[in-house]
């Protein structure tokens, strides 16, 4: 009996890639994707179970570094480098002296959260209507922001992701919502998703992966709402890490994008132009 022609052969994964390689089924592939896009699915699907449960259709969404420490503990560290001897003292107190500066930022997301929550606690609307605070659930500024919204009485949610450190739960999400999720694309999706404010304080490399990904989709209008108020706190930190204004000039971007974005210093610049903005936008029954 003639035997079938297989239609598709399974072959091992090269150790190196060329051209001829390259056009190989990889073994496992498909079982590997299928595994995946279930994962995907998991994080896609979960969450929208739990704000529907919670009742959860408007957050104010806090990014930030995770490094930012609070700052008792900041200056705590501070004072005890200032006591350091060997040859390593005056680099640990140049670092320590900048932990404490940037500890400022702590205690400013704090009370914007604060202020915000205790902002939406006296708004007239029904629970499904009121604003609650996101982050991405870690320590530092997302640490900060929802301790802000605890003490304010509020519900803060938080989004955390599996990677190999500093994405521990922050301690006050225990009486908050708290999901985890496998891949960025799907935390980023939900923490814009019912955002109608962002606030963005100073930090690292995800930070402005966060950023920079809402920052595309509200200047190519693929967001729900084309201008979502969005604050960069800290003017000082984020023109020495962006230079908008090189941009502009360069023709890569154009100025109109900058309007999409405010600076603020204070947490009173960024809470009245986030609870203006809102209001304005709102005619609350319209959230």
């Amino acid at each position: 009996m003639k035997k079938t022609k297989k239609i598709l052969e399974i072959k091992k994964y090269p150790e190196t890639l060329d051209e001829k390689s390259c056009d190989q089924p990889i073994e496992g592939a498909f079982e590997v994707m299928s595994e995946r896009l279930m994962r995907i699915q998991r994080d896609l699907l979960m969450p929208a179970f739990i704000f529907e449960h919670e009742k959860i259709q408007n957050t104010i969404t806090f990014f930030g570094a995770s490094r930012i420490k609070p700052e008792e503990v900041a200056k705590a560290e501070l004072d005890a480098a200032k006591k350091g001897r060997g040859k390593n003292a005056k680099a640990q107190l140049e670092a320590a002296k900048m932990a404490y500066e940037m500890s400022k930022y702590y205690t400013a997301a704090e009370e914007l959260a604060r202020r915000l929550q205790e902002w939406s606690n006296t708004l007239d609307l029904p629970a499904d209507k009121k604003f609650y605070i996101m982050t991405g659930g870690g320590p530092g500024i997302m640490e900060a922001a929802n301790k802000g919204a605890y003490l304010a009485g509020g519900k803060p949610v938080g989004a955390t992701i599996v990677i190999p450190d500093e994405q521990k739960r922050n301690k006050y999400l225990e009486r908050g919502v708290w999901i985890n999720f496998n891949y960025f694309l799907m935390r980023k999706f939900w923490l814009l998703f019912f955002a109608k404010a962002l606030v963005v304080f100073p930090g690292g490399t995800g930070t402005f992966d966060e950023f920079f990904e809402v920052f595309t989709l509200m200047k190519t209008r693929k967001t729900s709402n084309p201008k979502i108020p969005t604050v960069l706190f800290g003017k000082k930190f984020w023109q020495n890490s962006v230079n908008f204004d090189w941009l502009v000039k360069t023709d890569v971007m154009t100025k109109r994008d900058l309007d999409l974005i405010r600076y603020a210093d204070t947490v009173d610049e960024a809470f009245d132009f986030i609870t203006k903005s809102l209001e304005k936008n709102l005619s609350l029954s319209e959230i």
